[in-house]
């Protein structure tokens, strides 16, 4: 064991005063509820339960069904519009028109190619109108539903893009703010957990070292091994002094072996479970960058769709276009939108849990914490506790801290009379007092003043062990790791996320249905013959200036060229 003591501290000195420990005043931070996880927490649960305290009593199946049926409405919704769109593709074009997936002119866009004259004999006689100016008419109102559908195609796929903006920017990016906040608390709490290891070895080390100069004054010479023999007042006082501090340091070794070897023990778990705890979090980390790939992915299939619509706009189409387009983008888009409606459906459980949690986090993990006592061995469990409490506590093993201390204190007094006696006095005097030998009355002295400083290096370490363990050490960093990584950066994130994925999620599935949008109009197939009747009521089409005769009896049309009837 490397000694805490060089030789130059073997020389004599004079005593100096007991190190006062007085802690600094601390505050800590109060904990306010962002309103984003209020309004999260207020989303309806249809009867079910908010509170997470069922979970810990492991009655969580009435909360899981109240966060599931919010992600099973969202499912339901999803396949129900799928559903639509797979019939509106199914029922064609000439039953839903664009909504089968294409755009195509109706029949009267492709009629009267020339000027003519359209006549129609009704109840209150013959009307006249120009075939082409209805023509123009009719053509206007179809392209303006064409364009209609476009600008919503584009409108819904700008709102993809800013919403995968929004995704990045404020879930993502929180998201992962929230990792790397935890990972800082995860290695603070190591680093601090090691410090108190390391101060808490100190501490035992220290003992040791006062045991060992404790040998040493007793190795006297002596064939009754004492270590002094008492022929004066002085002799008595040493005497006595020694064997106070010895069966004094004896009560403050069993109460450190109780205490403090537990107590690293815990620590020393702790360092273990942050560890592991940190490992996880690459998991994390990769589920971060999976994110952003599609983020990417998802924006880049955007724009493309998107100038696809201008593309259509100007008529150009080709095999090479529409094999992109039917074979590349629209089941890789379909993929996605299918993806964004499953991601939305597990942030809206992990929003509404992380909700619920971060609304009173601090009771939530003490009730985890009672419900895992019997785990913790040493007086750890308490100070956990009173970190989590936020110090409002007096934590259940400062009474045995502060036994130890008041124990050390006392062994600290004793080893000062007893210093104090043997420093006063020449090598020559303790000769005489004690009936020592020169060589033992000067390793005596030496031991003494050994037995000082290591009595000061074990009460230094004690304060050390109550610095460590203050409210400002570990309690901001609770506050850190469970406040502001998980609440307000985790939780935030994971409602941005929620939010801008259902928003991705509806207006790719508007893309999907106005998909129409990326593909030019087709001209209709034109009918060599068409017949239309109506009550009471015959439609007769004159061509390039031909004569046709209207026949009344019977409502037959006799034509000398070829008409066509609508």
């Amino acid at each position: 064991m490397n000694s805490l003591l060089s030789d130059r501290d073997f020389m004599p000195r004079e005593l100096y005063p007991l190190t006062d420990y007085s802690p600094e005043p601390y505050t800590p931070k109060p904990y306010i509820v962002p309103a984003s996880i209020e309004r999260t927490h207020d989303l309806p649960r249809y009867g079910m339960p908010r509170s997470l305290d069922s979970v810990v009593e492991g009655e969580a199946k009435d909360y899981i069904v109240g966060v599931v049926i919010g992600s099973i409405i969202i499912l339901l919704v999803a396949v129900c519009w799928f559903m639509v769109i797979i019939c509106l593709r199914i029922a064609g074009r000439n039953r839903v028109g664009f909504l089968a997936g294409r755009f195509q002119k109706p029949s009267f866009a492709s009629l009267a190619e020339s000027d003519g004259v359209e006549v129609v004999i009704g109840n209150e006689g013959e009307e006249h109108r120009d075939s082409s100016v209805e023509k123009t008419k009719e053509e206007k109102k179809y392209y303006r539903k064409v364009w209609v559908a476009r600008i919503v195609f584009i409108i819904s796929g700008l709102f993809v893009i800013v919403a995968g903006g929004l995704f990045y920017g404020k879930g993502v990016v929180a998201f992962k703010r929230s990792i790397d906040e935890v990972s800082s608390g995860l290695q603070l709490v190591q680093n601090t957990a090691l410090t108190a290891i390391n101060v808490t070895d100190s501490v035992l080390q220290a003992q040791d070292e006062v045991e060992s100069g404790l040998d040493r004054a007793g190795d006297a010479e002596n064939t009754d091994q004492s270590i002094c023999q008492p022929s004066s007042a002085i002799g008595d006082q040493i005497v006595i002094a020694y064997n106070n501090l010895r069966a004094q340091i004896g009560d403050v070794r069993s109460s450190l072996d109780g205490t403090l070897s537990s107590f690293g023990d815990d620590l020393e778990q702790l360092v273990s479970l942050t560890e592991d705890v940190n490992n996880s979090l690459d998991t994390a980390n990769i589920f971060f960058f999976i994110l952003i790939a599609i983020t990417c992915v998802i924006i880049i299939l955007i724009v493309i769709m998107v100038s696809g619509v201008f593309f259509a706009a100007n008529g150009f189409s080709n095999c090479f276009t529409r094999c992109v387009t039917n074979a590349v983008l629209l089941p890789i888009f379909i993929f996605f939108l299918f993806l964004s409606w499953v991601f939305a459906t597990l942030f809206l459980v992990a929003s509404l849990a992380g909700a619920d949690f971060c609304v009173q986090p601090d009771q939530f993990v003490q009730l985890v914490l009672d419900k895992n006592a019997d785990k913790f061995n040493g007086i750890i469990f308490g100070f956990i506790i009173y970190y989590v409490s936020g110090c409002t506590m007096l934590p259940a093993g400062e009474d045995e801290i502060r036994g130890i201390t008041t124990q050390i204190r006392i062994a600290l007094n004793t080893a000062h009379r007893f210093t104090d006696a043997l420093q006063n006095q020449t090598v020559p005097e303790i000769q005489e007092f004690c009936g020592l030998t020169d060589s033992t009355a000067t390793a005596l002295q030496d031991a003494a003043t050994f037995i000082h400083e290591a009595t000061h290096v074990l009460d230094r370490s004690l304060i050390g062990v109550r610095d460590i363990l203050s409210c400002r050490s570990f309690n901001p960093i609770y506050n850190t790791f469970v406040h502001e990584a998980v609440c307000i950066q985790g939780v935030s994130g994971l409602t941005w996320i929620f939010a801008t994925t259902l928003t991705m999620a509806i207006c790719s599935m508007m893309m999907l249905m106005f998909r129409a949008a990326m593909y030019p109009v087709r001209e209709a197939p034109c009918e060599k013959d068409a017949n239309y009747s109506g009550a009471n009521e015959e439609v007769l089409k004159y061509v390039d200036g031909s004569s046709q005769e209207v026949e009344e009896e019977g409502n037959e049309v006799a034509t000398a060229e070829p008409v066509k009837l609508y």
